[in-house]
């Protein structure tokens, strides 16, 4: 089992979304998230973390995004100890996906 998570590109990750039914968490604040994001991607905020682990799918990979790669890390390192098989930190973060990749937002 992974204990720890891979660092990939904004590509990569767009990639494991469309083949591997891969599951992206946000984790910007609410304001930022509301005003642009990435289709398909969850909002994971301390509120929600619970919920998210008890009914989250351990098996599909699990992308963690924030502002630029930084938190994000953190985030996948917690996740990975939590149990999900294969834990990815997209590096750049949402900044990085803006500039190279269609996203949802204003």
């Amino acid at each position: 089992m992974m204990k720890s998570f891979e660092r990939i590109s904004c590509l990569q990750a767009q990639t494991k979304m469309q083949n591997e039914n891969a599951v992206l968490v946000d984790i910007r604040d609410p304001n930022a998230f509301e005003a642009a994001h990435v289709d398909g991607a969850t909002r994971l905020s301390n509120e929600n973390l619970q919920q998210f682990l008890q009914q989250a799918d351990h098996d599909k990979p699990l992308l963690v995004m924030c502002y630029h790669g930084h938190s994000s890390q953190q985030a996948a390192q917690f996740l990975a100890q939590q149990g999900f098989e294969q834990v990815f930190s997209v590096d750049g973060g949402f900044e990085a996906w803006r500039k190279q990749l269609p996203f949802v937002g204003r």
